[in-house]
């Protein structure tokens, strides 16, 4: 099994858990995101370990190929640089959490998540 195989098969369904999750229940998302804000121990352990996974999943997966790799090697890109964003910017992660609520983003960020992590689990599983 190619590495894009597994991290599909890990990605996709926490992805497309986490989808449904924002669809289905998504004052309890809003209200873990308010929580997490006011816990910044918190958001300094989040972002420890998201720089640290996000350069783990870039050291062994940086491929620019087809679809499914473009995805899984932005992942690591996109964790990596939320780790750092709320290590070195959390006021400006707040910000930009405020505004995602206001412009109702949360949805379609939901709907987005479900279209990936139903096409990773795809291409992981079945593909």
């Amino acid at each position: 099994m190619d590495v894009t195989t597994l991290l599909a098969q890990i990605w996709g369904p926490v992805i497309l858990a986490i989808g449904l999750g924002v669809l289905v229940s998504r004052s309890y998302y809003l209200k873990i995101y308010r929580d997490l804000e006011k816990e910044t121990l918190a958001m300094l352990i989040f972002a420890m370990v998201a720089i640290a996974v996000g350069i783990i999943h870039i050291r062994i997966h940086n491929v620019w190929g087809n679809l499914s790799e473009i995805l899984i090697s932005f992942l690591g890109w996109a964790l990596l640089a939320k780790g750092l964003m709320f290590a070195i910017a959390p006021k400006f992660v707040n910000r930009a959490g405020d505004w995602a609520v206001k412009a109702k983003a949360v949805p379609v960020a939901g709907i987005v998540m479900l279209i990936i992590g139903a096409y990773l689990s795809w291409v992981g599983y079945l593909g």
